[in-house]
């Protein structure tokens, strides 16, 4: 390497490591490309378990897309920019906080669709109160049926999927879901066409125990029970017994044009949809016959075939202005993430649809996602100078249930200023087959990657975490990683170890800290050597944190310390997806920290949140790539000049904050602040250009015989990017 390019990457390293600081905006303007194709959508999050919905988010009167993702309760807008789904995370605050399950239809019959979620056992409605931007107020937070003697709360369990619809034709929206012992399907009529002709009413009536007068036991179905009365389903394993309900999805509409509705219905245990025609009318519905091949036989095409929990939806996604058919998993954690969102287009009619099977991945294949999670890190893989993208999984679906847990190699191709990235490996350094648990003798999961040079032969070797709560060390030989150490050191704080290679007591030794599934986290100093290190020592809940410990036992803790202008800060994501931030580290390692309240907990993309910093485009501020459970990443960059974009202020408190303008400047160049010392401006080769000592609250610098170009301005270690034109 050139003194040239070895002075700028000492510069870059010491400016991406050393943060005073970061403005982080979300930006969906960074390309990525896989095999030679660039994705429309690279940070629209992953989809795990995706439940589909249309609202009309900017209100311009055409219907956007909304994807409620069960995995980490994740709200996905999706602007309709004629036929193609802009990803506009914006509008997610304009949501109200939901859980388990969404939908969204009309019931105040305005022409805006509103929110149906769980809530308590039951249903919550959200109105939708736009006018001159996206709203919604809560209607109830519990919807009560009248059974007659009382009211009480019409019972959803939170792994169900409700059908909402017309069912008597009245011009209100009724509810149809299984009753709480499970089998057969209540009708709960809605009653405020009944009461006041309108539909702005919640008034609703038990009005059915056995709606279409069938009982379905674990796939099984049924027909002709007059009163609720069934015969037994003879199951070989429990004779003469109806098989307890475990979990349903409902999805009512009119299949066959006879002004009545059908039910399309999944199990939870099983991989396919069932069809149950509709053979009585509006009023008094009667299921008269099952396909169990939905939509095959209807109309020509393959047969739903979700790995576990199938579930569907009738919106019109393909913008011709019919209804398409979604079938995705409701399995919240056991899905098959990444093609786990089937498209069936409809080339018929709402009422009589054709359904043609068109792909897999619907909106996946615009995305980035990695399966279920993503645990992503920085490290330069071929020493171009530029950072590359290294995320690890907790896996890939598999058809035989063993989740395939691997590392992505994502290639820097840009140049120094400008990031581009390539996807060039799904399973780089084919971890995937190493068989890294040594207990079972089969590979790892949740592989959480951290780069450090442990050796002292001036490369990074990689050690890995995983599902288990022990670390595996792989040693860099020329740029190939081989396994030295699997369970290394013994290492093992409980499950899911999330590593990270950093010098905590800068010693000049790597140490080693690890966040964990019950929110704390550990740190395992090095009292070795810069050519042997070695971790004999695992300090638990160190700082005296516990992630998410208000409301959940299990915080899934990811922690990144980050050295902010020679002082460490501490950030740590979690199973809420909330980024927590300490202080008060250094000079106080067996201590507490202290929280921060950051708006750095303002970012928000999905749950089980793990995250990376780095300066990767050279101007003197850190980006952001956040991972999460989904297996989706978002990209926050320090570009202040985006449109349209989320921006957090994340700044070192104890630092030494200056101003400096005009910016940028031609001849001279004043900076002012309260704190004196001597004042620097270096070149992007590290040379000091100038030096002035400060005295006063401003100072004034002669910058006109600066050739045109950034620069650096340092002030008692904090930084300020100055550029001269």
């Amino acid at each position: 390497m050139s003194l040239k390019n070895l002075l700028f990457s000492f510069l870059v390293f010491c400016y991406t490591s050393s943060f005073s600081q970061m403005v982080l905006n979300r930006d969906t303007t960074l390309n990525i490309s896989e095999n030679n194709t660039t994705f429309n959508s690279a940070f629209s999050g992953g989809i795990n378990s995706g439940q589909f919905s249309e609202v009309d988010l900017n209100l311009d009167g055409i219907m956007d897309l909304i994807v409620f993702d069960k995995s980490g309760n994740k709200i996905s807008p999706f602007i309709n920019d004629n036929g193609n789904y802009i990803y506009a995370p914006k509008y997610r605050n304009n949501f109200p906080k939901v859980h388990d399950w969404m939908l969204m239809a009309d019931y105040n019959c305005d022409g805006k669709n509103d929110i149906y979620t769980y809530s308590s056992g039951g249903m919550a409605i959200y109105e939708n109160t736009s006018t001159t931007s996206l709203s919604f107020s809560l209607v109830t937070s519990l919807v009560l049926s009248n059974y007659g003697s009382n009211n009480l709360n019409i019972y959803i369990s939170p792994v169900d999927i409700p059908a909402i619809a017309d069912v008597d034709y009245d011009g209100d929206l009724d509810i149809l879901t299984f009753s709480i012992l499970g089998g057969f399907v209540e009708y709960h009529k809605n009653m405020a066409m009944e009461l006041t002709g309108s539909c702005d009413t919640v008034a609703f009536e038990f009005s059915e125990s056995c709606w279409g007068l069938f009982y379905e036991g674990l796939n099984s179905y049924i027909l002709n029970c007059p009163n609720c009365q069934c015969p037994p389903i003879i199951n070989p394993n429990n004779s003469n017994s109806k098989q307890k309900h475990a979990g349903s999805t409902l999805l009512a509409f009119d299949i066959d044009n006879d002004n009545d509705m059908d039910l399309v219905l999944g199990d939870v245990s099983y991989n396919n949809l069932n069809l149950l025609i509709n053979g009585g009318d509006n009023q008094n519905a009667l299921m008269v016959s099952v396909d169990s091949v939905f939509p095959q036989n209807h109309s020509n095409t393959i047969a739903a075939n979700m790995h576990v929990y199938p579930a569907s939806y009738y919106l019109d996604v393909t913008n011709d202005g019919i209804k398409d058919l979604i079938v995705t998993t409701n399995s919240q954690n056991n899905s098959e993430n990444f093609e786990s969102c089937w498209l069936y287009e409809n080339s018929g009619q709402n009422n009589n649809p054709d359904f043609n099977f068109v792909q897999t991945n619907f909106m996946q294949s615009d995305m980035i996602d990695l399966g279920t999670s993503s645990f992503p890190t920085f490290y330069d893989y071929n020493n171009d100078n530029l950072l590359d993208l290294v995320i690890g999984n907790y896996g890939y679906h598999d058809a035989n249930n063993n989740p395939i847990s691997s590392l992505a190699l994502f290639e820097n191709i840009g140049t120094p200023t400008t990031t581009e990235y390539d996807l060039i490996d799904r399973d780089w350094q084919g971890i995937s087959t190493i068989n890294l648990n040594t207990n079972l003798n089969i590979p790892a999961l949740n592989l959480s990657p951290t780069f450090g040079d442990l050796d002292g032969d001036n490369d990074k070797d990689m050690i890995l975490g995983d599902a288990d709560g022990k670390l595996h060390y792989f040693s860099n030989q020329a740029g190939n990683f081989t396994i030295t150490a699997p369970n290394y050191n013994n290492i093992d704080i409980g499950y899911y170890s999330q590593p990270q290679l950093v010098d905590v007591d800068r010693d000049g030794l790597l140490d080693i800290i690890i966040g964990e599934q019950d929110g704390s986290i550990n740190y395992c100093p090095n009292s070795g050597t810069t050519t042997t290190a070695i971790f004999d020592t695992i300090i638990k809940n160190w700082g005296g944190i516990d992630v998410d410990t208000n409301f959940i036992s299990t915080g899934y803790s990811s922690p990144k310390l980050i050295d902010s202008n020679g002082i460490y800060q501490l950030f740590v994501g979690s199973f809420s997806g909330t980024i927590y931030q300490f202080t008060n580290i250094d000079g106080n390692l067996t201590g507490q920290f202290t929280p921060v309240n950051s708006t750095v907990s303002t970012i928000w993309d999905g749950g089980k949140c793990a995250f990376a910093f780095a300066d990767i485009n050279n101007d003197n501020n850190p980006e952001m790539i956040l991972g999460n459970l989904s297996g989706g990443i978002a990209y926050f960059s320090s570009d202040t000049l985006l449109n349209d974009t989320t921006a957090t202020y994340l700044t070192n408190s104890t630092a030494d904050n200056f101003t400096i303008y005009p910016n940028p400047a031609s001849d001279r160049l004043i900076i002012t602040s309260n704190s004196y010392g001597t004042v620097s401006v270096k070149n992007l080769l590290g040379y000091t250009v100038i030096m002035k000592e400060k005295r006063n609250n401003q100072l004034k610098i002669n910058t006109s015989k600066l050739a045109n170009g950034i620069y650096i301005v340092e002030l008692n270690k904090s930084i300020q990017k100055l550029i001269i034109k």
